[in-house]
């Protein structure tokens, strides 16, 4: 079954994410930490200006430098109504980056419905690494920085049909042997391990004299390390927020096919829509 959002539940859900944001961006500010947006928010401030209309996630980067700050700065400076979640904070956490989320709000994934983690409302914020100009080595570090991605998230949620019970309706895409050394490996190691792991694959390039950045993870949202060193502000809804430099080359660099969607292209889009979503869970 398709779920989708109401206008309502959309305008409002993206208020609460303009919401958090903003936060963000005053303790970037207060602290120097540059951050710029990325992947469908940074095409949102290059169309829109904006949230892009049918969206229902902000995604922003920092270095690898500037993320730890922000993870040590952050639990300080968020207070009551906000947390920072990532592996030591919310221990149950499935992801390899954090999230700034709301409290009191729901945004219960179904992917990981049953992951006791924090529930709320959320900013992803993505740490990037130098990747390295050698196409094969570049290759490399992204396969194992995904499959040790998988071993992560599988150690609170199995969501592949085979080696386990899947937890969601729709196995996601993952062959058999990937499977089988994914529970191999989760039966070795410590998901603490695996996280460590992680950083390690990801940052091993991070003293090399490289072109681009990179959250390794995926093969666009390659930014240039002259795009990152000057950050712009751009206008995005009742904010304004950092950017790469030559904002629109990046984006056409990681998407040659970037455009604004015509409405038939909207109608595709697949959005996150929830398993659950509270603005207010104490109106309950």
């Amino acid at each position: 079954m398709t779920h989708t959002y109401s206008t309502a539940e959309l305008t409002q859900l993206q208020q609460v994410l303009y919401e958090i944001l903003n936060k963000i961006d005053e303790i970037c500010i207060k602290h120097d930490i540059p951050y710029f947006v990325i992947g469908g928010t940074a095409i949102g401030a290059l169309y829109d200006k904006a949230i892009l209309p049918w969206d229902d996630d902000i995604d922003i980067g920092m270095t690898r430098e500037n993320y730890n700050r922000f993870l040590r700065i952050a639990p300080q400076e968020l207070g009551a109504k906000y947390f920072l979640s990532w592996q030591e904070t919310d221990p149950h956490t499935p992801y390899y980056f954090a999230k700034v989320k709301k409290n009191k709000t729901l945004f219960v994934e179904r992917m990981f419905k049953n992951v006791p983690m924090h529930p709320g409302i959320f900013v992803d914020i993505f740490p990037f690494d130098k990747i390295p100009d050698n196409l094969l080595l570049r290759r490399i570090q992204f396969e194992a920085v995904n499959f040790l991605k998988c071993c992560l998230i599988g150690k609170e949620a199995w969501i592949w049909k085979h080696f386990g019970t899947c937890e969601i309706e729709t196995p996601t895409n993952r062959g058999r042997i990937g499977c089988l050394l994914n529970r191999c490996f989760n039966l070795c190691f410590t998901k603490r391990f695996t996280y460590r792991l992680i950083v390690w694959t990801q940052s091993c390039f991070n003293s090399w004299n490289t072109a681009f950045y990179n959250n390794v993870i995926t093969k666009t949202d390659h930014v240039k390390k002259e795009e990152i060193e000057q950050l712009q502000r751009v206008a995005f809804g009742p904010l304004t927020v950092m950017a790469p430099q030559n904002l629109e080359g990046f984006l056409r660099r990681n998407y040659p096919s970037l455009h604004r969607f015509t409405p038939d292209e909207v109608a595709t889009v697949n959005t996150h829509y929830p398993y659950q979503l509270s603005f207010n869970t104490d109106a309950k």
